[in-house]
């Protein structure tokens, strides 16, 4: 992927480099080419405060982003639809992208991603209304967070090479295989120990079955 490690650098003097004030505004020129991206006329905000649960005009969020920067851990857009992929691979751009910053496609088809849908289904849910994203105006709250998290899970891959499986998905189907086969925690976390130990150093997959419960349960799937 394309540097950008403008994102966090430390200016001198508090002072913001140009190469941060170019790249913000190559993250605003992404965020709103996508139509997606907006709700009632504004964007998410990333602002560190806001972290993506705040919903704000383009120009506060700039604003918000040049005076008082990211929210840890950004490097991925993935709230404003930038596909999660390895930095490896993080090279195919946008048509008319600025050089900047490495614009992802957008994942135009709805089932493109079937467990990112199931978590926008589950959010839909708890907040009782029928628009893709809720509109929350309010500070960030506990269980918003915890959708947010499952959205990133949903696009992380399971480890930085891999195509075709997120945190998430694997989670989401070893616990289908759980309730298929009626295997009891003890069996579930047996396969997850032997599954780790063949998979690549750094893998994301939860190591028991007590960790991968604690992703499943705000979708309702306690299992």
């Amino acid at each position: 992927m394309d540097d950008r490690s403008w994102m966090y650098r430390d200016s001198p003097q508090g002072l913001r480099r140009m190469d941060y004030c170019n790249g913000v505004q190559s993250f605003i020129n992404f965020t709103t080419s996508i139509p997606r991206n907006f709700t009632d006329g504004v964007i998410r905000c990333p602002y560190r405060k806001y972290k993506n649960l705040k919903f704000l005009h383009q120009d506060v969020v700039t604003m918000h982003l040049l005076t008082k920067g990211f929210m840890q851990d950004y490097l991925c857009w993935y709230a404003h639809r930038e596909l999660f992929v390895s930095n490896e691979s993080m090279v195919e751009r946008v048509v008319g992208s600025t050089p900047s910053a490495s614009n992802i496609h957008e994942v135009g088809n709805e089932n493109s991603n079937p467990y990112r849908n199931m978590v926008m289904d589950a959010m839909r849910m708890s907040e009782g209304n029928t628009s893709e994203f809720p509109n929350i105006e309010e500070e960030p709250n506990a269980d918003a967070t915890k959708f947010f998290d499952l959205l990133k899970d949903s696009d992380e891959p399971l480890w930085d090479g891999c195509t075709n499986h997120s945190k998430l998905s694997t989670v989401a189907q070893v616990f289908t295989i759980k309730s298929d086969h009626g295997l009891s925690e003890a069996g579930y976390n047996k396969i997850i120990e032997w599954a780790r130990s063949i998979l690549p150093e750094g893998n994301r997959l939860k190591e028991n079955f007590y960790a991968a419960k604690s992703i499943m349960k705000p979708l309702g799937l306690g299992y």
